[in-house]
């Protein structure tokens, strides 16, 4: 294992985590800015909407954050079984 690699793509999978997370943020104060102009049925539907892919994003980033976990505990592991 390179374990630097391995490291690195950690850090970069904690920049995706973040940027999922921070993607849901900017689009939830969309849609509630949307649903403060936005009456009726669609307006309805179109929030319902969000709720289902925002809690899918969320199951996204917490995947992505347990990979980025994973990859570091692999190399800390590494790290600890090539000096013993």
């Amino acid at each position: 294992m390179q374990r630097e690699a391995v490291l690195t793509t950690a850090g970069q999978l904690d920049t995706d985590q973040q940027r999922v997370t921070d993607l849901m943020q900017r689009t939830s104060a969309a849609v509630n800015t949307l649903g403060q102009n936005w009456f009726g049925a669609d307006s309805t539907q179109f929030s319902s909407d969000w709720a289902t892919y925002s809690r899918q994003l969320q199951t996204a980033a917490d995947a992505i954050a347990a990979m980025s976990r994973s990859a570091r505990t692999q190399a800390s592991d590494q790290q600890a079984t090539s000096t013993n």
